[in-house]
């Protein structure tokens, strides 16, 4: 989302903000966004939610500038890949620039929309095919999503990271008899 984001913000009678956002960039290159909710089992974790049927993504964001937490519904439209997600902001009229802006950042985080993101993963394909020839890489990379799901901050993720790392050691050693 580097090349930033074609957008359009509308009331839509229910006190709800819509927020269109067309991805533009090769990070949007064949996105789907349940492969990139649904990477690991992170994304079950309260407070996200995926729902199935309508194959969205809610959960509470912390705006900045003046702080703002909000919920947000994100979605993709069901034509395959569309560049295009829409974000539902409940329970405001409308969102300030530097709401926008602090929502779109977080959205991007989360779902790994940068240009970075992107380069980093060709890297990461490059590598295989080196290292496996381009017969056996593409095996190895049939499975890989391209995104692995974050949060939308990162002393949260630290948060998630240091709560696993210390749930696994504390249950080796009691079972170890330390």
């Amino acid at each position: 989302m580097e090349k930033e984001t074609a957008n359009k913000q509308e009331e839509n009678g229910n006190g709800n903000s819509s927020l269109l956002v067309e991805l533009l960039g090769e990070a949007t290159e064949g996105f789907e966004l349940e492969k990139a909710i649904c990477s690991h089992g992170l994304f079950m974790l309260a407070s996200n939610h995926w729902d199935p049927i309508s194959r969205s993504f809610s959960r509470s964001l912390h705006l900045t500038s003046p702080p703002l937490t909000v919920t947000v519904r994100i979605s993709q439209p069901p034509t395959s890949f569309s560049p295009t997600l829409y974000l539902c902001v409940y329970s405001v009229s409308s969102l300030s620039p530097p709401h926008c802006h602090s929502l779109l950042n977080q959205v991007s985080r989360m779902l790994r929309l940068l240009e970075s993101e992107e380069n980093k993963v060709k890297e990461f394909r490059s590598i295989v095919e080196t290292l496996h020839g381009k017969e056996e890489s593409t095996e190895y990379l049939r499975s890989f999503s391209r995104r692995v799901f974050r949060s939308p901050t990162l002393f949260e993720d630290m948060v998630k990271c240091i709560l696993f790392c210390n749930c696994q050691k504390g249950v080796k050693e009691k079972d170890e008899g330390v």
